[in-house]
């Protein structure tokens, strides 16, 4: 490198004091300013407050699930896969909500370091919008397994079972639980409506079959499954788990079957 190190360092400081600055609105509300920007070109709203342990808080008050919620459905958009994809995002950034806020508490001597986690951590999540239906749903099996082996032994879990029943490479289980007294619990993995319908015919056939088994259906949103599709299912279907969120629903009905 030819620059003189120094210089460049001197330059840098300079242009952060100048790019990154605390100011007071028209409504007393205290402010960072940065180049942080949403897509259409809004800047981060960073606010600056007091926290509850004596420290600062940084808080975007509810301004990216705003812009979020111009194209997607909020409830639908912090639910399935995109809403574990962001509690994970908060719980490494270390946000946390605030009545609707996302908020990261810091402390002063910390605070330029937390404006730049705090930005990165909103734009990580905004990005979330950039996934489409069928990249989302192909995260949607890494995290179901991911689930199942935080609740289970992962001795206990086979996946892509084949069962005792002729041609069964043609009706493949997600993933085969052993379960107490030898049973065995099927669980399937429902992102779309056609796996709702392949799953409904899989376990149709299991039972016409005579296979002893209990099964466990988790949706990535069961709310998105047209009522036609999801009532044959349940006919079928044993305990159902509305989405990956719903961790403490599905740990409770794996504890019946396998504790």
């Amino acid at each position: 490198m030819t620059h003189d190190l120094g210089a460049v360092r001197k330059l840098l400081c300079e242009r952060l004091c100048h790019d990154v600055e605390v100011v007071r609105r028209f409504d007393d509300a205290i402010m960072v300013r940065t180049h942080f920007r949403f897509p259409d070109g809004d800047t981060y709203p960073i606010h600056l407050s007091d926290s509850a342990s004596g420290g600062l808080m940084l808080s975007d008050r509810g301004h990216t699930l705003m812009h979020i919620s111009y194209e997607h459905e909020v409830d639908s958009f912090m639910d399935g896969t995109r809403g574990m994809l962001m509690k994970r995002i908060m719980t490494e950034s270390g946000l946390h909500w605030n009545n609707g806020a996302f908020c990261l508490d810091t402390s002063p001597e910390k605070l330029s370091e937390a404006v730049f986690v705090f930005g990165q951590a909103l734009t990580r999540i905004y990005d979330l919008t950039l996934l489409s239906r069928s990249s989302v749903g192909s995260t949607f099996y890494d995290d179901l397994t991911d689930l199942l082996t935080s609740l289970i032994d992962e001795s206990q879990i086979q996946q892509d079972y084949q069962p005792a029943i002729p041609n069964s490479d043609a009706y493949r289980v997600d993933y085969m639980i052993k379960g107490i007294r030898e049973n065995q619990v099927f669980l399937y993995g429902v992102p779309n409506r056609n796996k709702a319908r392949l799953t409904t015919v899989m376990l149709s056939h299991f039972h016409r079959s005579g296979l002893r088994f209990e099964s466990i259906i988790v949706f990535e949103n069961q709310a998105e499954i047209p009522k036609l599709d999801l009532d044959r299912l349940t006919d079928v279907g044993g305990d159902m788990v509305s989405s990956l969120a719903a961790k403490d629903d599905l740990n409770r009905k794996l504890l019946q079957r396998t504790a």
